[in-house]
């Protein structure tokens, strides 16, 4: 992908920031304009149309003496002939990625140096930021908490290296694994209360960089492509004032994902498309004795990887799955009867078998399930 410019505010545009070097390290800050520009009333003007055109919302835009600050930290020129071309930037993702592997299962530990209690407890907004983002639906995207220290994706305090307008920090990915670590800046702006809306927001930002998104509005807050890369994401506009990816965007409350920030996520990491093909064998309800399945796959990929079928045994009403029971096109498992439930509300729990493939391109493809019913609770015996 060609680096972008962007040719619509040339020199006319104003940024009361600077733009440090996003190789590895990408910060997400708390912008304030010029202390000494005049704010005025919003007075309707052919560039006033031109930003709600674009996506922006009027009660979001204020009018300073040398410009337009949209959104608290965008700066826009207030002369109309900036506007003559149409604006590059959209939702864009760096050259790394995370593999469509490891995407599925990226553990995330908290580190102890975030409180368990207060106003510095960001845990519970961690964890809702996580389900957000796991239950986007036809994404494979899957973070978990973990009580390892040595996890993918390390949150913690910044101890005091953060500016004191930065919320939080993190990375892009690297060698095919999400960036490893977030950091809080636990005495942002001085301390100001962070409500937990706001955690949440920061948090699902936050690790969106980790997965490789970059900032949406990367071009015109003069951030380039670099190293890293910015490569546009199809079918997202131009703008997307309300993408959680937006940059400058600290004291914003979490309202959820925008309809490009669907697109963008399940762009890169789509959920594997269901294959109508599978073939088991077996009992279709357990009650006693020693049950024995067998499996053909069945299926007609297109460039189909043999040699990467899984066949996975999955628990639906109990705790502990999945498991994978065996590899290849064909096989069997033996589940032999432990115990027996004694309450007839019990007897219509069960599992299901599936396989999972690859094609030679490295795409994951997922079969439907094969359920079956059981009375009593049932161990695997072996497998091949």
């Amino acid at each position: 992908m060609k680096k972008m410019k962007n040719q619509l505010f040339g020199k006319s545009m104003l940024f009361a920031f600077a733009i440090s070097a996003l190789f590895l390290f990408q910060n997400c800050s708390d912008e304030n304009p010029d202390s000494n520009s005049t704010e005025s009333a919003l007075k309707d003007s052919p560039v006033v149309d031109k930003l709600i055109e674009m996506g922006f919302a009027k009660e979001r835009i204020t009018e300073y003496e040398n410009f337009y600050l949209v959104e608290g930290d965008l700066m826009f020129s207030k002369d109309i002939k900036s506007y003559s071309k149409s604006i590059t930037d959209r939702h864009a993702h760096t050259n790394n990625l995370v593999s469509q592997t490891n995407v599925t299962s990226m553990t995330v530990y908290v580190a102890p140096s975030i409180p368990t209690g207060g106003a510095d407890d960001w845990r519970a907004a961690i964890n809702n930021a996580i389900n957000d983002l796991n239950t986007i639906s036809g994404s494979k995207v899957n973070f978990e908490i973990s009580t390892s220290p040595s996890s993918d994706i390390i949150i913690q305090s910044d101890g005091n290296q953060l500016a004191d307008n930065v919320i939080a920090s993190a990375g892009f990915p690297t060698n095919n694994q999400p960036y490893n670590q977030v950091i809080i800046n636990l005495d942002f702006l001085s301390n100001v209360t962070v409500t937990e809306s706001s955690k949440r927001y920061n948090i699902v930002h936050e690790l969106g960089h980790c997965i490789g998104l970059r900032h949406t509005n990367w071009d015109i807050r003069g951030e380039t492509a670099g190293t890293v890369g910015a490569n546009l994401i199809p079918n997202t506009p131009n703008q997307d004032p309300n993408s959680v990816m937006n940059g400058g965007t600290a004291n914003y409350e979490w309202s959820g994902f925008s309809t490009y920030d669907l697109i963008a996520i399940k762009y890169l990491y789509p959920e594997p498309v269901i294959l109508p093909q599978i073939t088991a064998s077996g009992p279709s309800y357990l009650s006693s004795g020693i049950s024995l399945f067998t499996w053909t796959y069945t299926g007609n990929l297109a460039n189909a990887d043999l040699d990467s079928i899984i066949w996975w045994y999955s628990k639906v009403n109990g705790a502990g799955a999945p498991y994978g029971i065996g590899w290849g096109a064909t096989g069997y498992f033996m589940a032999v009867a432990d115990t027996f439930y004694s309450d007839p509300g019990l007897q219509t729990s069960n599992f299901i078998i599936y396989y999972t493939i690859r094609d030679t391109s490295g795409n994951l493809y997922r079969s439907p399930d094969y359920n079956i019913m059981k009375k009593g609770k049932f161990k695997l015996e072996g497998s091949l």
